[in-house]
């Protein structure tokens, strides 16, 4: 389970990666030393998502920066769009339009 994220946080420490077994392998959700609430999505320790608790604006990986700024085009800015996300990762994307376009449909 993924309840652990804020585990160590508050206390001096740091957080520690969560690792869990999934149908494609093992996941874990690793710590970002460069924001405090940053998780990188790894399955079979290949990076696949990243995502900041703190900031559903911060897009890390640029494949995402990418579908971000296609979300952006979509339609003009803070106005509404419908989105259909294929797989979720760390729910990166669909925190992005929640945060930059709400009422959005997802």
């Amino acid at each position: 389970m993924w309840h652990e994220e804020n585990r160590g946080q508050g206390r001096g420490r740091a957080a520690e990666p969560v690792t869990a077994q999934v149908a494609g392998g093992t996941a874990e959700l690793e710590p970002d030393p460069d924001r405090p609430r940053g998780r990188t999505l790894l399955i079979d320790r290949a990076p696949q998502s990243h995502v900041d608790l703190d900031d559903p604006t911060h897009l890390e990986f640029s494949y995402q920066r990418r579908l971000g700024h296609i979300a952006d085009l979509v339609a003009p800015p803070g106005k509404p769009v419908q989105v259909l996300h294929l797989g979720g990762g760390a729910f990166t994307l669909a925190r992005y339009v929640g945060a930059t376009r709400p009422r959005s449909v997802q």
